[in-house]
């Protein structure tokens, strides 16, 4: 405990020093406030990621980082899908070469890796992924509801083959440093609803001005990516 408290107190400090130090000019780099406070959050999220020895988070921390200075690093035509793509790529082929564990130090922390395929017709579903790949069918003829989990994975799920009874259908959405990808019919009218943090939404194509159901796109990202393909 007393070794944690030297050390933030410490980072702390230098975090302020580093914040005037921009405003003045002392630098090259102008460094703004929010830029600090993100990068106090995300090398705060890699050394929790490090004492907990947790690949993703280690990885996705980096991958933020990039993308947060990606103008001074030379990188910015990489942001935010490129360099979200292969974190996620990273972390999932990380836990496949050390499936069978990643030590640091005495300790080892086992990583499962595996990729799955399945389909489901029910009315109310739900999809996890946890450190793993898989695709997912949703061929539901009443569907209704979703809801989706993914921590470090990599998702992909297809509504082109569901259909919504009621006047609309909802779909519940938590992701954490995840890449997620939805091909949904372009009937679909998407309300969404989503709270993100260092996060981003991408659409594909576009939905038809048709008459069709209302579904409402519920939930949080953090450190992830969604990308709604309509088809």
């Amino acid at each position: 405990m007393k070794k944690q408290r030297w050390f933030w107190g410490i980072f702390f400090l230098l975090s302020a020093g580093l914040l005037v130090a921009g405003q003045m000019g002392w630098i090259s780099a102008q460094i703004s406030f929010w830029s600090v406070i993100i990068t106090l959050f995300l090398v705060a999220a890699f050394v929790q990621s490090v004492v907990h020895r947790t690949v993703p988070g280690m990885v996705f921390s980096i991958a933020f980082l990039c993308m947060l200075y990606a103008e001074p690093l030379g990188i910015k035509h990489l942001v935010p899908w490129t360099i979200l793509g292969a974190a996620v790529l990273l972390s999932i082929g990380f836990s496949l070469l050390f499936h069978q564990g990643i030590s640091f130090g005495k300790k080892k922390r086992k990583y499962a890796f595996d990729k799955t395929s399945a389909t489901n017709d029910a009315s109310h579903v739900h999809i996890s992924g946890n450190m793993n790949s898989s695709i997912q069918y949703v061929q539901s003829q009443d569907f209704r509801q979703a809801d989706v989990d993914a921590y470090a994975s990599g998702i992909k799920i297809y509504f082109d083959n569901t259909r919504v009874e009621e006047d609309n259908a909802i779909i519940n959405i938590n992701a954490a440093y995840s890449g997620v990808e939805f091909y949904v019919p372009k009937t679909w009218k998407l309300k969404k609803q989503v709270d993100s943090f260092l996060s981003g939404i991408e659409e594909k194509g576009r939905p038809n001005t048709e008459e069709g159901p209302t579904v409402i796109l519920n939930g949080n990202l953090k450190l992830s990516g969604l990308v709604i393909h309509y088809i």
